[in-house]
């Protein structure tokens, strides 16, 4: 209760809350947009990870490499990955591909925010030592009309043997090229699936349609191929005009879930400056209120609801909250007198207690002593509740944002506040909160640190998993160590 009674801890609270509704309201109109766009292009051994790769092969003989390929460009990619052979005197850099013919090459189409790792068998004809094998991710480029070097590569170093006696050449591999007169439908397939992309059509089953078609093509499937591109490009027209419809209608719900939320805050603020009070003192109702003396804060002016209140609590010592609020006796409505008492609380003025406190450590998490507690725990439910319906509505999109933040960089540092200064005096309010954020800031980078080396890896189950036992754990301890300090009193 202490921090809704401290100016200087609401006007913080008051000014994150600002921040974080503007915040809010540009990532929505921001959503979909990427700032720093890029791809990934890398290589994998035989098992599919960054180990094992062969240092020496035999010639003619195939051997197996993971090709990696990611998407971060904002915008489905074509991309072109073309394999050539190279030795230590090649050069080859970001800017400039190796000049060589290529002896493979690996298509696949990916939209945003998508990978896919392709297993390649590779067959090299003639021996030499210190060959480099260079992959290089080509794009294609719409306004060239071509593909184009993106300046990503990657290589392997490799000695080549001369073929055994006993291993004759394999014929398992053969050179991936297409036939040229498959390039322009693929291309054309391709630009299909663009023009649904920039209307905000759906798109995932034309990416499907056109991978398999590369897939048709390279197997040398040409009227196949001409098939599948053609479905695509008839499917174009009504994808895009269903999603400049879903554009526009989550264009027009996002405007709508900004204007609910202000209203609702808006709303809340008119009621609870009318109200809050009334409904703090209706919690306390059964607590009564003790005379103390003079303010521990050195406070001088008073209000006359707060020169009443005194007047009443020092010829009632002790009073019960619900006879002095809403008796009338103060001369003042119930909101102002219960404004008052706790102003007075607040101040160090008067003390208030509960007569009969809990006997129970499950009676004390379920009453008015443990508020706090149920409040915290409610926002993490809340919180997992957006993360994982946040589909449902625009409106709990923008909660997800704000509930989120308050997930990561609050909750657990107020979690380990309470639990370590479980007592309202050793610490005010506005200290609790500033160790409560940078207490938060140091206690997640250490759960992403664990998971690191833990089965589970940092992805998002295992993340919101580990923040959530550690945040409703630590808040089980400081309540339990409250009711402690509580029983001793």
């Amino acid at each position: 209760m202490s921090w809704i009674l401290n100016d200087e801890v609401l006007a913080v609270i008051a000014a994150l809350i600002i921040v974080a509704g503007v915040f809010a309201g540009v990532q929505v109109f921001n959503a979909g947009r990427v700032v720093e766009p890029f791809s990934e292009l890398g290589l994998l051994g035989p098992s599919g990870k960054i180990a094992d790769y062969p240092k020496v092969v035999e010639a003619g003989q195939p051997f197996r490499l993971n090709v990696y390929l990611g998407n971060h460009e904002g915008r489905t990619m074509y991309y072109k990955v073309l394999v050539k052979l190279g030795d230590k005197n090649s050069t080859v850099n970001a800017t400039t591909p190796l000049a060589t013919t290529p002896i493979l090459e690996l298509r696949t189409v990916l939209p945003h925010n998508a990978s896919q790792i392709i297993p390649l068998d590779i067959a090299l004809e003639n021996a030499g030592i210190n060959l480099r094998l260079v992959f290089e991710m080509w794009t294609y480029n719409e306004t060239e009309g071509a593909f184009t070097y993106h300046g990503r590569w990657n290589q392997l170093w490799l000695n080549v043997t001369e073929p055994s006696a006993t291993n004759p050449t394999s014929n398992e591999t053969r050179k991936r090229f297409l036939d040229p007169t498959l390039e322009e439908p693929l291309i054309k397939g391709y630009l299909a699936i663009r023009r649904a992309e920039n209307n905000g059509g759906n798109i995932t089953d034309m990416i499907t349609l056109l991978n398999e078609a590369i897939a048709q093509a390279e197997e040398g499937n040409i009227d196949k191929t001409q098939s599948i591109i053609q479905q695509i490009t008839s499917m174009e027209p009504e994808i895009s005009r269903q999603g400049a419809e879903a554009a526009q209608f989550r264009l027009f719900m996002s405007i709508g879930g900004l204007a609910t939320v202000t209203l609702i805050g808006a709303g809340s603020y008119i009621y609870l400056k009318q109200r809050f009070w009334t409904q703090l003192a209706k919690l306390y109702r059964n607590w009564k209120i003790k005379w103390k003396g003079k303010s521990i804060k050195g406070k001088s002016k008073t209000s006359k609801a707060e020169e009443a209140v005194k007047r009443l609590i020092k010829s009632n010592d002790p009073i019960q909250v619900e006879e002095l609020v809403f008796s009338g006796k103060s001369g003042f409505k119930p909101n102002e007198t219960a404004r008052a008492v706790f102003r007075l609380l607040r101040d160090g003025v008067i003390e208030l207690y509960d007569p009969e406190p809990p006997i129970s450590f499950k009676k004390y998490i379920t009453s008015i002593h443990g508020l706090g507690f149920l409040t915290a725990t409610a926002l993490v439910i809340l919180c997992l509740f957006t993360v994982y319906f946040s589909w449902i509505s625009p409106i709990i999109s923008i909660l997800r944002m704000a509930l989120g933040s308050l997930f990561v960089l609050f909750l657990p540092g107020y979690s380990l506040v309470e639990a370590l200064y479980p007592r309202t005096e050793e610490l005010e309010p506005l200290e609790r909160l500033a160790l409560s954020i940078g207490l938060s800031l140091a206690l997640v980078p250490l759960v992403g640190l664990a998971l690191n080396y833990s089965p589970w890896g940092i992805r998002l189950n295992p993340v919101i998993a580990g923040l959530s036992l550690l945040t409703l754990g630590l808040l089980t301890l400081s309540a339990y160590r409250k009711y402690r300090i509580l029983r001793k009193r």
